[in-house]
């Protein structure tokens, strides 16, 4: 039981329910961050709501603009991954669509990869369709092709490694030094490494980019993302457009982040190794005719990824023999106990899904006869790897 000193205001309920002060602050410490909620913000006087607000500062100024809580996550984030600057938004894509919106003007061009998460083929086409804007994209394998592909007019160039569904890793120092020679902003999607297996800041990156509806909030109940950056110039633009497009995202979701970071190395350290435990057991299978994952040397870009990585996520891609069906493979997922259909990964629970990737890169995956076999795509959670696999194998038996 607490005890407070007795009321002896003389105004009304309703006013002392109002102006009735908050307890903590300095007085008061724990690991948790507080949530801090409000709309409208108070000033101290009029002299300070009218000051001048630092766009690249902390902004008390509404609640639309930033809070205690959300600051405290952008700062951890920014000390995580090694940048100056950090915002966060309601998604992943929201924070590359911050940046391509920031950096490209009608008439613009950008490059894109041809593995890039698949939302980001559909930006692309909606900002030349509605803006004007140009886009082309160039082989993640061949980073020559950056270079034969680079217009007077490109502006952006983007990365994503490894790339989405068919994890091939991209020569990024190759790509960083060709943009950097021409004068073009560069960005990645970082998601896949959480931040922790690879800096991008300390290899010359002006964006990164993350959704931290994965391995940050780790607890597959948030979606938020952020956008992060040592390029001053470059970072105001996105924090300008972030503003204007009014985009905020709720101080509960970022306390629920925050307290995600605490477990953040562990969780992805056991799952990524709970999940090359079970990326090898698939390998010995007869039904498997590849696994796509970047610790195995026939991994495309493997070279890379031990050269500028030091470690690796929870999620690949296994490619089912060619005479296989596309009706065997949803069997094998529907057959999964363990295992959730569902997008996304870095959660608790493992899930898997059968996906699709144009023809050119299926190409890439075919094998001596010219075909490639239905995808798998699985993100290994924190089950134990041995009844993951037992699952799996269960499943795939049963498929064939």
């Amino acid at each position: 039981m607490s005890t407070f000193k007795r009321n002896t205001s003389k105004h009304g309920l309703s006013t002392e329910i109002v102006h009735s002060k908050s307890l903590g602050g300095q007085d008061f410490a724990a690991l948790p961050v507080p949530v801090y909620r409000g709309s409208s913000t108070f000033f101290e006087n009029t002299a300070a709501q009218r000051a001048p607000v630092d766009p690249l500062g902390l902004d008390y100024s509404y609640g639309l603009h930033g809070n205690p809580t959300q600051y405290t996550l952008a700062k951890r984030l920014a000390e995580i991954e090694g940048a100056t600057h950090a915002l966060v938004c309601p998604s992943g894509l929201t924070g590359i669509v911050l940046v391509a919106q920031a950096c490209l003007r009608t008439g613009d061009h950008w490059l894109i990869p041809e593995n890039v998460y698949g939302p980001v083929q559909a930006l692309a086409r909606s900002l030349h369709l509605d803006f004007g804007i140009e886009f082309s994209e160039y082989d993640p394998c061949n980073a020559e092709t950056v270079l034969s592909a680079i217009r007077s007019n490109t502006k952006l160039i983007w990365t994503e490694a490894p790339g989405s569904l068919t994890f091939e890793v991209p020569d990024l120092k190759s790509i960083l030094a060709t943009a950097k020679a021409h004068g073009i902003r560069t960005g990645i999607d970082n998601t896949w490494s959480a931040g922790i297996a690879y800096k991008p800041f300390e290899h010359g990156f002006d964006f990164s980019v993350q959704a931290l509806t994965k391995y940050q909030c780790g607890h597959a109940d948030v979606l938020m993302g952020a956008v992060l950056s040592n390029n001053t110039a470059a970072f105001s633009d996105v924090e300008r457009k972030n503003r204007i497009l009014g985009l905020c995202v709720s101080p509960s979701d970022c306390s629920l982040v925050l307290r995600g970071l605490l477990t953040l190395p562990l969780r992805y350290t056991q799952q990524a190794e709970s999940g090359l435990l079970v990326a090898k057991a698939l390998k010995q299978h007869a039904a498997i005719e590849q696994v796509l994952h970047p610790e195995f040397s026939e991994c495309p870009g493997h070279a890379f990824y031990k050269r500028d990585f030091n470690g690796f996520a929870s999620i690949f891609s296994v490619v089912l023999n060619a005479e296989m069906t596309d009706a065997q493979a949803c069997k094998i997922v529907d057959s999964l106990k363990l295992f959730k259909i569902a997008y996304s990964w870095g959660g608790p629970e493992s899930l898997a899904l059968v996906v699709n990737v144009p023809d050119s890169r299926k190409r890439r995956l075919a094998g001596s006869d010219g075909k490639c076999g239905p995808i798998l795509r699985l993100a290994i959670g924190l089950e134990e790897p041995a009844d993951l696999i037992s699952d799996l194998m269960q499943a795939i038996d049963g498929a064939i």
